[in-house]
């Protein structure tokens, strides 16, 4: 693109005042040549423009979803909700444990999800299995159980087991930072704001209101610390911030976030009935790669 006829000016100030009128000749320019192709496709000239289209990615050219909740819907899905498992209003109780044998960064994982859910105990692993655990937790009143595994000293797997009647789900855990990592700010001990976002269809409001169960539904906010489940293309972002607004004179309020960490990635495996049984259970949804990951484009949360 060539230069203009202000570049060959040497006065500065003239330079200038040439160089706006050509900034203003193109933008006149450009808006004719916009016009002009309205009237082409069919519009009036001086009608409204057409609105910029959206970028096409995976997430907007998603496939419709058989299960995906709709406005009309709602009343439906909110009175089965109000019947199911996860409807307890009882504060929530969680047993965490590992997997047999687990490394020492399995230990500061498991130390980092026990500072952002009250009422959390850590119990070792020992000899037992996942049925005596949940059957001596469901005898302690606990209301949840979760147990980590790990691959090479990296957390890979989350159990969560919702007592005494299920269900339970799997998940694969990925891109653990924890919060020692992460260099934010310190927590407090009020109990989080729970945000839950994306979660679209049938099957992932499910799973995120199990997840959700596992907090208490009266939040401090005035700990303004918030847990966000994020579900973007069947992975769901969990993060821990604070936030804090600050106003000025004669300026917006303006809001920012610190994160505390920690920060990881799960996908969901299976969700199956009742209680882990690894035997005799039901699934309720299980994720068969093969027949299910057909196309980039299918999400089922």
């Amino acid at each position: 693109m060539g230069r203009g006829r202000s570049a060959e000016i040497a006065n500065k100030a003239k330079r200038l005042e040439v160089f706006q009128r050509e900034k203003a000749a193109k933008k006149r320019e450009k808006k004719r040549l916009r016009q002009k192709e309205l009237v082409r496709d069919g519009g009036e000239v001086g009608s409204e423009e057409v609105a910029k289209k959206r970028p096409r990615t995976l997430e907007s050219t998603r496939e419709v979803e058989r299960t995906r909740v709709v406005d009309g819907d709602m009343d439906e899905v909110l009175g089965d909700e109000a019947d199911d498992e996860l409807a307890s209003e009882t504060p929530p109780k969680v047993l965490l444990t590992t997997r047999p044998k687990p490394s020492r960064e399995l230990f500061k994982f498991a130390a980092d999800l026990v500072s952002i859910v009250p009422n959390m105990f850590f119990y070792p692993r020992r000899h037992f299995n996942v049925k005596q655990i949940c059957k001596f937790a469901s005898n302690k009143q606990f209301s949840h159980v979760i147990v980590l595994s790990e691959k090479a000293k990296r957390c890979n797997g989350l159990l969560v087991a919702k007592l005494p009647v299920g269900p339970t789900a799997f998940f694969k855990v990925s891109n653990v930072q924890l919060a020692a990592e992460i260099h934010g700010g310190r927590k407090t001990d009020h109990e989080p704001e729970i945000l839950l976002n994306n979660f679209t269809t049938r099957l992932g409001r499910r799973v995120g209101r199990f997840l959700g169960s596992l907090f208490p539904s009266t939040p401090q906010f005035q700990g303004r610390q918030a847990v966000t489940f994020h579900n973007q293309r069947d992975y769901i972002f969990v993060r821990h911030h604070r936030y804090i607004f600050e106003q000025h004179v004669d300026k917006p309020v303006l809001a920012r976030l610190q994160e505390l960490g920690p920060r990881f990635t799960l996908r969901l495996r299976w969700l199956q009935d009742g209680v882990f049984d690894s035997q005799f259970g039901e699934f309720e949804w299980y994720h068969r790669r093969k027949e299910m990951d057909t196309s980039r484009r299918k999400f089922h949360l």
